[in-house]
């Protein structure tokens, strides 16, 4: 059984990836441990003056159900067992981390995630993440 990782950030292009995936499960081309990873990027700009850190971890959480209820849905629907993890921080260092720590056989993701502006800015977290980890990275339109 392979051990499969995939980010979700609760955009189109992630639960195509998701999509993709399942289908391979449900056609027993796949035979996988599935891994629903969503990172949260830390607040910025003073914001813990004014706000503590367990909201801080609330509001996290919170976006992150949101994130992966999607991802959820379509695994729940179809019978496929996963895990979810939530993290805090740059997206693709997480998910390298992640993905390494945890032996992962393969990433499948979306091309383009939830965040076009930071895309244009920083660059791909998929370029990075294909820079960071050791395993495969295969990238879903």
């Amino acid at each position: 059984m392979s051990k499969i990782l995939i980010p979700i950030d609760d955009s189109p292009s992630a639960l195509r990836a998701l999509a993709y995936l399942v289908k391979k499960i449900q056609t027993g081309r796949e035979n996988a441990e599935l891994h629903l990873v969503n990172v949260q990027f830390p607040l910025h700009g003073g914001v813990s003056t004014f706000i503590d850190a367990a909201q801080i971890r609330q509001i996290h959480q919170e976006d992150a159900v949101k994130a992966l209820a999607g991802a959820r849905s379509v695994l729940d629907e179809a019978g496929i067992p996963y895990q979810t993890h939530v993290f805090v921080g740059e997206p693709a260092e997480v998910l390298a981390r992640f993905a390494n720590e945890q032996g992962v056989d393969e990433i499948v993701m979306g091309r383009r995630g939830q965040n076009q502006i930071s895309t244009m800015l920083l660059g791909s977290v998929s370029l990075k993440l294909l820079n960071l980890a050791k395993a495969p990275v295969l990238l879903v339109k």
